[in-house]
C-alpha cells in the first residue's frame, strides 16, 4: 500500500482532487479503491462513490454498511433499499447495522409491503430477537399505524425494556391514542425518565396541558431528575399556551436544577418568551447565550417578525450573516415576512436574489413566503413567476397566490387558479375560500361569492369563520345591499367583531345611512373605545349631510373622552431607506423642494375646497411622497408608494393616479403606488378621464423635477 497516496487522500476534501487520486489508484494502488470509496462517502461525493463502488468485483460488508447508512440518512430510500437487496443477493455476510438502516428507510414508503419483506429477511438472518432492530421494527409499523404488528413484536419480548414501552408509548401518541399510551405507561414496572418524557410529550402533542402537568409533578414526587428533553418538553407547553407566568415558573425550576443547559434548552426558553410576547426578554436571553446555533437565530428573527418588530428582525438577520451562520427556511420566511411589514422592496428583492443563489426557491415554505412578500408590494408578476417554478406547491401555496390575486385586483385569475388546484387534487381549506370570497367581492360578483360560500360547508365541511361572514358583509357592501349586509351579521352564530362592523360603518358613509352608522359606532366603540377612527367617520356621515351641530357633537364626545387621533402616514423606499409623511408634513429635509411642486400640482388638478383653509392642508401624504421620489434623480429601478390613509376627496384619488401615468411616462421609470386601509381610488376609467384633462400641465411641472 503506498503511503505517500494514501496520506494525500486522507487530506482531500475535493471532488476533483479525489477523481485525480483515483486515477493514481487505478494504476498503481489498487488495494486502495476501498478507502477511496469510504472517504468519498465520507465527504457526501454519493455520486462519484457509487460508480467507484459499482466497478469493485466482490464489495465488503463494510462499504455495503456505509453506502446504506448515508443513503437513509439522506432520505435516499430507494437507493438504499436497492443496495441492500444488493447485498442480500451477493450472499455478503449481512450485519445488524444495515438492518437497522434499512427499517428506518422502509418509512419513506407509502404502506407497510416494503418494510415486511425486508421484515421476513430480519427473521431469516435471526436478527429478530436483536434488541434494536425490534426497536427499530416497532417503531416502522408504529409510525405507519400498524399497531396490530408493533403490538405483536412487543407482546413476544420475554423482558421488556423500557426502551420497547417508550417506542410503543410514541407511536400511540402520533395516532392520538393517549388511553393506549396511559395503559402502557401504567403497565411499566421501571420507569426511566424516557419514560416520563415520552408521557408528558404524548399530552402536550394531544393538547392534555393539564395532564401533562400532573405528570410532570407525579415525575418530581418520585425523585426522577428531569433531563434536558424534559425542559424542552415543558417550554413547548408553555409557548403553546402563551402563559408567561407558567413559562417563568419552569425557567426557575432550571436555573433550580443547577444542570447544565445545552443550546436545545436555551432556543426552547427564547421562543416560549417569543410565543409569550416577551420579545424583549427574548432578546436577553438569546443575547446571553455563549454559543447559537441556526435555530437559536431563527426563533429570534421569528419572534420580532411575528411580534410586527420587522426592522430589528432585518438587524438581526444581517448579524446572523456577518456570524456566517446558514439561515434555515423558518429564518428565510420571517425576513421575507419582515420585509412584507416594512413594505422594504429593496431589501426583499436583494433577500429574493439571496434566495435564488442558494438554490433555496424549491423549499416549499420559503417560496411560498417569497411570493407571499411580492403580493403584498403588489408585484403580481413576480410573484406568480414564483408560484409557477415551484416543483412542488402545498395548500399554502395554493391559498398564498389565490389570495395575492384577489386582494390586488385579479379576480378572475385567482377563481380560475382555484379551479386548476382543484384540477391538481388539492382540497382547500377556510382560507382558499378567504381569497375566493375576497375576489368576488373585489369584483361585485356577489351570486358567486354566495356560492362559494355555501359550497364551504357543503362540498367541504368547512365551517364559516368571522373572515368569511366578513367578506360577504363587505361583498353585499360593496354592491349597496347594506340590508341584506346587516341581516346577515343578525343571523351569525358567533359575535361580530370590528371589522364587521367597520365594514358597515364605512358603506353606511358611503350611502350617507344615517341610521345604521350610528348602530355600527355604537357597537364599535363598545369593542375599541379608544379607536378615533369611529367617531371621525359618524362626524363626517353628519357633516355630509349638513348636520353641524351632531359632527360638533360627537367631536366634542371624541374630546371629552379624551380620544386621540391617530395620524395616519404614508411612506416611501429610496435607496433601502424608508421616508414617513403625514399630511402637511414640513419636517422632512426636502419639504422646502417637495411643498411647491405639490402645490402646484394640486391647483392645476383645480382640488381647491372650502374645507380647507389653505392650499397646504390639501396636500396628502401620497403626492408628498411622490414628489420625493420624483425628487431623487439615483432612484434607478422605480418607486414604491404605500399608504395609510384614507383619500377623502375625489378629485385628489385621480391627481394620484395622474402621478403614476406621469411618472411612468418619463425617463422610463416604473411607478407603484398601494393604499392600505378603508380608502380606495376612483375606478379606472373615471382616472383615465381625468389624465386627458390634467397630464400636459402635470407634465410641464414635474418635467423640471426629473430632467
Amino acid at each position: 500500500m503506498n503511503p505517500n497516496l494514501l496520506a494525500l487522500l486522507h487530506s482531500s476534501d475535493q471532488l476533483n482532487q479525489f477523481k485525480q487520486i483515483h486515477s493514481q489508484i487505478i494504476v498503481n494502488c489498487a488495494a486502495l479503491t476501498r478507502i477511496l470509496v469510504k472517504k468519498l462517502i465520507d465527504s457526501s461525493f454519493l455520486g462519484y462513490a457509487r460508480e467507484v463502488f459499482d466497478r469493485i468485483p466482490l464489495p465488503d460488508q463494510a462499504l455495503y454498511i456505509s453506502f446504506i447508512s448515508s443513503y437513509t440518512k439522506l432520505s435516499f430510500n430507494k437507493e438504499a433499499i436497492k443496495l441492500f437487496a444488493s447485498m442480500h443477493s451477493s450472499r455478503t455476510q449481512m450485519s445488524s447495522r444495515a438492518v437497522l438502516a434499512v427499517i428506518k428507510s422502509c418509512s419513506g414508503f407509502s404502506g407497510v409491503s416494503v418494510g415486511k419483506q425486508v421484515h421476513g429477511l430480519v427473521v431469516n438472518y435471526g436478527f429478530d430477537l436483536d434488541v434494536f432492530v425490534q426497536s427499530a421494527l416497532m417503531d416502522f409499523y408504529a409510525k405507519k399505524g400498524d399497531f396490530f404488528s408493533a403490538r405483536k413484536i412487543f407482546d413476544g419480548i420475554l423482558v421488556k425494556d423500557p426502551v420497547f414501552y417508550n417506542c410503543l408509548i410514541s407511536g400511540y401518541s402520533k395516532v392520538g391514542d393517549v388511553m393506549a399510551a396511559e395503559c402502557l405507561f401504567d403497565e411499566m414496572k421501571e420507569k426511566t425518565v424516557a419514560s416520563w418524557n415520552s408521557m408528558i410529550s404524548c399530552y402536550v402533542n394531544n393538547g392534555y396541558h393539564d395532564k401533562a402537568l400532573e405528570i410532570f409533578e407525579r415525575m418530581q414526587a418520585n425523585n426522577i431528575p428531569p433531563s434536558q428533553i424534559t425542559w424542552v418538553t415543558l417550554l413547548s407547553l408553555t409557548a403553546k399556551l402563551r402563559d408567561l407566568k407558567l413559562g417563568l415558573k419552569v425557567k426557575k425550576l432550571i436555573a433550580d436544577s443547577n444542570i447544565c443547559v445545552n443550546t436545545i434548552v436555551l432556543t426552547a426558553i427564547v421562543n416560549m418568551f417569543v410565543k409569550c410576547g416577551a420579545i424583549d426578554e427574548a432578546r436577553e436571553e438569546f443575547d446571553w447565550m455563549r454559543t447559537r446555533d441556526t435555530l437559536a437565530w431563527s426563533a429570534m428573527i421569528s419572534g420580532y417578525a411575528q411580534n410586527r418588530r420587522p426592522t430589528e428582525a432585518l438587524e438581526l438577520f444581517e448579524c446572523m450573516k456577518k456570524e456566517q451562520i446558514r439561515p434555515n427556511d423558518v429564518a428565510l420566511v420571517s425576513v421575507l415576512s419582515a420585509c412584507s411589514q416594512l413594505g422594504s422592496v429593496e431589501a426583499g428583492e436583494c433577500l429574493a436574489a439571496c434566495i435564488e443563489t442558494q438554490d433555496l426557491a424549491s423549499n416549499v415554505y420559503v417560496a411560498s413566503a417569497l411570493l407571499d412578500m411580492y403580493s403584498k408590494f403588489g408585484n403580481i408578476a413576480k410573484a406568480r413567476q414564483v408560484f409557477d417554478k415551484m416543483p412542488e406547491r402545498d395548500i399554502v401555496s395554493w391559498n398564498s397566490m389565490i389570495v395575492g390575486l384577489a386582494v390586488n385586483g385579479f379576480a378572475e385569475d385567482a377563481i380560475l387558479l382555484y379551479e386548476k388546484m382543484k384540477e391538481s387534487e388539492v382540497k382547500p381549506d377556510s382560507i382558499t375560500f378567504v381569497g375566493l370570497l375576497t375576489a368576488c367581492s373585489r369584483t361585485g360578483l356577489v351570486e358567486l361569492g354566495l356560492e362559494f360560500f355555501r359550497s364551504m360547508e357543503l362540498h367541504y365541511s368547512i365551517e364559516p369563520k368571522i373572515e368569511h361572514y366578513a367578506c360577504i358583509v363587505d361583498l353585499f357592501c360593496r354592491t349597496g345591499r347594506l340590508n341584506e349586509a346587516y341581516e346577515l351579521v343578525c343571523r351569525m352564530e358567533m359575535e361580530p367583531n370590528v371589522v364587521i362592523w367597520g365594514t358597515l360603518l364605512s358603506a353606511s358613509r358611503t350611502h350617507l345611512n344615517v341610521e345604521l352608522a350610528e348602530l355600527c359606532v355604537e357597537k364599535l366603540l363598545k369593542l375599541e373605545p379608544e379607536n378615533s377612527g369611529h367617531y371621525v367617520l359618524l362626524s363626517n356621515i353628519y357633516a355630509s349631510l349638513g348636520r353641524w351641530q351632531a359632527a360638533l357633537e360627537v367631536r366634542n364626545l371624541m374630546k371629552n373622552k379624551r380620544v386621540q387621533k391617530v395620524a395616519a402616514y404614508s411612506w416611501i423606499e429610496l435607496d433601502n431607506t424608508v421616508h414617513k409623511f403625514l399630511v402637511g408634513d414640513t419636517f422632512h429635509p426636502r419639504s422646502s423642494e417637495m411643498m411647491p411642486a405639490s402645490e402646484t400640482v394640486v391647483v392645476v388638478a383645480g382640488c381647491t375646497s372650502s374645507n380647507f383653509r389653505t392650499i397646504s392642508d390639501l396636500i396628502m401624504p401620497a403626492q408628498t411622497k411622490v414628489c420625493e421620489g420624483l425628487l431623487d434623480l439615483a432612484t434607478r429601478r422605480g418607486v414604491q408608494v404605500f399608504s395609510q390613509i384614507i383619500f377623502v376627496q375625489a378629485s385628489v384619488q385621480v391627481v394620484v393616479g395622474v402621478f403614476e401615468l406621469v411618472a411612468s411616462r418619463m425617463k422610463g421609470r416604473s411607478f407603484t403606488t398601494k393604499l392600505e386601509g378603508s380608502g380606495t381610488m376612483k375606478r379606472q376609467e373615471e382616472r383615465m378621464s381625468a389624465e386627458k384633462y390634467l397630464a400636459s400641465s402635470i407634465e410641464r411641472f414635474l418635467g423640471v423635477l426629473l430632467f
